[in-house]
């Protein structure tokens, strides 16, 4: 914690990352709309991930760097800063988010396994984890092998080639 202590109710921490969180999924949404505008990204015939590069790329015409948010399956979130299967290099800046939810005393950034209770929590923890990182989009990545799952990737940078 830092030198100076936050005392506020287990109601008003809620309240606060509630309205923080909802400040950020307004902002992610037009973030990701220009994203997905300036680089076309829904035209892209296929994508691929490399969680040991870091990296997205489109059709090997455009490379995003990338942070592993999290995974969704089923009913579970858990954060990719915890998740041991994960290689170090594709979230090497998410103990920022950790970091972050700890200084605000915020059980959300910083509880490993959340339970998933709507289909909008993955957003909303990448939208969250977007501003705090600096991010530029959010993306959703299925995975063809496990139905329901689901890795939420933050957008670093993006650069495509005409």
């Amino acid at each position: 914690m830092s030198d100076h202590e936050r005392h506020l109710c287990d109601t008003c921490l809620r309240d606060e990352y509630d309205e923080f969180a909802h400040d950020c999924i307004h902002k992610s949404i037009d973030q990701n709309n220009v994203w997905l505008e300036k680089y076309k990204i829904n035209d892209w015939p296929r994508w691929d991930y490399s969680l040991e590069e870091a990296t997205l790329t489109f059709s090997q015409k455009g490379v995003c760097q990338i942070q592993a948010i999290g995974s969704v399956q089923g009913s579970s979130w858990e954060w990719s800063w915890g998740n041991k299967n994960l290689p170090d290099s594709c979230k090497t800046r998410m103990h920022e988010v950790r970091r972050f939810g700890e200084e605000k005393q915020w059980p959300t950034l910083t509880t490993l396994f959340l339970d998933n209770d709507s289909e909008y929590f993955g957003w909303e923890l990448a939208s969250v984890s977007v501003h705090i990182l600096n991010g530029i989009a959010v993306y959703r990545c299925p995975d063809s092998d496990t139905l329901g799952y689901f890795m939420y990737l933050v957008i670093l940078s993006a650069q495509f080639v005409n």
